[in-house]
């Protein structure tokens, strides 16, 4: 990775695509997500972007079109560059969507924050997450875990990477700052690990990276 002095806005060159997604051949973009994670530019100083404002708390769990959400029901937010950012739902992906360079991990939580004074822009926090093995753990025939600490699904270190790109699911629209955390957390709740591989198994094939450049804090 290469380090990057000074300022460090994002760049991205127009070039037209379609493409690395056959489910959803309609879609018609220049920063489609997810991505390969890979050769990011180290940013010193980046890891000070980003507050975690996170507890533990109760969730409304229901079934949708694009699959299983978890509702918040207390206040949960991060902070990016300044802007906040309230947490909407989160969701879960079996295995990763996003990949590092060129292996998906076994699954990945997303948790969808909007921003508090533009609705329209979204900052997703992604988690690579480890289950503990395919066997064990039951089968997710008891239903969603209403309990979820959140902290706990944080990995120790708080490095991630951030580049722009869209949603992975619904209308695939470009409007959201990605955070995708480095490492991966081991998921302590024996039955959250169970729902996850019984129900999340939806992952959208990787996406062209075109021109965009992902930042990272390197470690």
């Amino acid at each position: 990775m290469t380090p990057v002095p000074g300022d460090h806005l994002f760049v991205v060159l127009s070039r037209p695509f379609v493409g690395g997604d056959r489910r959803h051949p309609g879609v018609v973009g220049e920063q489609q997500s997810p991505i390969n994670l890979s050769g990011a530019f180290v940013v010193p100083g980046l890891r000070g972007e980003l507050e975690v404002e996170w507890s533990a708390d109760r969730f409304e769990v229901s079934e949708g079109a694009d699959g299983w959400r978890f509702v918040p029901s207390g206040v949960h937010a991060v902070v990016l560059r300044g802007h906040r950012y309230r947490l909407a739902n989160l969701h879960f992906h079996r295995p990763s969507e996003h990949w590092v360079d060129g292996r998906p991990e076994a699954a990945e939580l997303h948790a969808v924050h909007v921003r508090a004074d533009d609705r329209l822009h979204a900052c997703v926090v992604a988690v690579f997450l480890d289950l503990g093995g395919e066997r064990g753990g039951g089968d997710g025939g008891g239903g969603a875990p209403r309990e979820v600490d959140l902290p706990g699904l944080l990995p120790d270190h708080g490095g991630f990477d951030r580049y722009e790109g869209s949603l992975t699911t619904g209308e695939f629209t470009e409007n959201v700052s990605w955070v995708v955390m480095k490492g991966v957390a081991a998921v302590a709740d024996e039955r959250l690990r169970a729902f996850v591989r019984a129900h999340a198994d939806r992952a959208r094939p990787v996406q062209p990276l075109n021109r965009r450049f992902v930042l990272s804090t390197g470690v």
